[in-house]
């Protein structure tokens, strides 16, 4: 499997540098229409022989790789291809569209990055080369900036929404906990609160999905090794995620081995976890994501981790809902 990931960091500066008009100007000044779509989806403009032939396979795997450790195969986006011709109206307002352009007098192949183009909050990936080997190249070259720039996008603009709408008990007993802040927004109810350990959850009928926070201490950096991450999360939540049973509690899936991935936030090292979660006991399971730093100035680990339970459900939006969350940590 491809790297899902490009490194934060990279990506943020990508996102605030990117031009804010197709054309020369500033869209700041302008008023524009709200963007339609779903979170997820992206719009592909391109010509239908292009994207019939080889150079729009390589688009598909960018845009249709496997979103990473769910129990059942989900793409990274749902995708909607049109022609230019058709490029008009409701479908300029579209979250997320790639402009794929094939014009000979563009000069060399390029990939640029712009925002609220024609709507707000909107990311256009526009490609442009002056030929199909030109285009095939640039495409080729550039699939993870492509990839990683619109998974980046898509959670920031959820983080921002979710900011606006925070839960703000919950923020202050994050903040008591744990000197953490978090974009938890109205809805998620305070499961368990301790100095080591709180959960909040949306919990329904169909699903729910929790947050949770907790942290030990910690000698230095080195414990940000996986076998190590793995062992504390298992620890926390065999004693605070039980099941129905006095002997059924939560346990991190092996049949399907984690990813780890490292990243850096504002000069803050993190390692990331995607993985599975089975019930000890039981017959629940689902997946989690979590984030975990060092904070020297406390000497402790913290861990901001989220998981899910939707059975026999489609999981991805709910993840990137709690991807959204797990990526505003602060420490403060």
């Amino acid at each position: 499997m491809k790297k899902y990931l490009v490194l934060i960091a990279f990506m943020m500066a990508m996102v605030a540098g990117c031009d804010t008009t197709v054309t020369k100007g500033d869209s700041s000044s302008r008023i524009l229409p709200n963007i339609t779509g779903g979170a997820g989806e992206v719009l592909v403009v391109i010509d239908k022989y292009i994207w019939d032939g080889e150079t729009g396979e390589m688009l598909k795997d960018i845009l249709k790789e496997e979103f990473p450790a769910l129990p059942q195969s989900e793409p990274l986006f749902d995708v909607t291809q049109i022609s230019a011709s058709s490029f008009d109206n409701m479908f300029r307002f579209h979250r997320s569209v790639v402009l794929v352009t094939l014009k000979e007098s563009a000069g060399e192949a390029d990939v640029r990055y712009r925002k609220n183009v024609w709507a707000r909050p909107q990311i256009v990936a526009q490609i442009i080369a002056p030929n199909i080997e030109a285009l095939k190249e640039v495409i080729r070259s550039n699939a993870d900036q492509i990839q990683g720039f619109l998974v980046q996008y898509d959670r920031q603009r959820l983080t921002e929404s979710y900011q606006e709408s925070k839960d703000l008990e919950i923020q202050k007993m994050m903040s008591e906990n744990h000197q953490v802040r978090l974009a938890i927004p109205r809805g998620y109810n305070i499961d368990v609160s301790t100095d080591d350990y709180s959960s909040v959850s949306i919990e329904t009928p169909e699903f729910s999905q929790v947050i949770h926070v907790y942290e030990y201490p910690a000698s230095g950096k080195l414990e940000l090794q996986s076998g190590k991450l793995l062992e504390k999360r298992n620890m926390f939540v065999k004693k605070y995620v039980k099941g129905p049973g006095d002997d059924s509690y939560m346990t991190t899936s092996m049949v399907y081995p984690p990813f780890f991935y490292d990243l850096k936030k504002d000069g803050i090292e993190i390692v990331e976890i995607r993985g599975l979660w089975d019930l000890e006991g039981g017959y629940m399971g689902g997946p989690f994501v979590s984030h975990s730093v060092y904070d020297q100035e406390r000497g402790r680990i913290v861990t901001v981790e989220g998981y899910v339970y939707f059975p026999n459900q489609k999981k991805r939006i709910k993840v990137r809902q709690l991807e959204a969350i797990i990526y505003s940590m602060e420490i403060f």
